[in-house]
């Protein structure tokens, strides 16, 4: 079950009340979703930081054994964490506040929702992946290979930030008419 669908489920009367108010469903729906990008990136910036541990202590083992060959190339991925999980924590929120100059309309927030949802599908498989590498201290294969995939996770959400401007341009263009 998503998100949005479990907050749905749990309603209580005073919620079912309000929602038959005319217009407050579609605004409850808006918060909704609002609601629901932030705990979906605030999860994926919780499973990376998890990552982000395990790799700090990776390298405390590597530098304790005196591979400094291998410290480079875990420093590229811990500021290839770094930057994806920032980026990911500081998006822009997906929706549009009541007062702001571009409007994002509720299919196109649902479009962001979708995308968000795919994004937390890609983060489960870096999880999974680096959970059957990280028994050991990683080679130097093995951290491009994760440092390829980290590229990619962060290539595939600026998408999402893409697909936010093009709904900017849109809209600044329909206001332009």
């Amino acid at each position: 079950m998503d998100i949005k669908d479990e907050a749905n489920t749990r309603l209580n009367a005073f919620e079912k009340i309000i929602h038959s108010i005319p217009g407050f469903k579609g605004y409850y729906e808006r918060e909704l979703r609002r609601d629901s990008d932030q705990v979906q990136r605030e999860f994926i910036v919780a499973k990376m930081r998890q990552v982000k541990d395990q790799i700090q202590m990776l390298i405390k083992e590597v530098a304790r054994e005196k591979r400094l060959d291998l410290l480079t190339d875990y420093d590229e991925v811990m500021r290839g964490l770094e930057k994806f999980i920032n980026e990911v924590r500081y998006a822009d929120k997906g929706y549009s506040g009541f007062f702001d100059l571009v409007k994002i309309t509720q299919t196109q927030l649902e479009e962001i929702y979708q995308f968000d949802s795919a994004m937390v599908e890609k983060v489960f498989d870096f999880l999974e992946k680096f959970k059957n590498l990280s028994i050991d201290p990683l080679d130097k294969t093995e951290l491009r290979y994760l440092k390829k995939n980290l590229e990619h996770m962060e290539l595939t959400f600026r998408e999402r930030d893409e697909i936010l401007q093009g709904f900017s341009s849109e809209a600044i263009e329909v206001k332009k008419k």
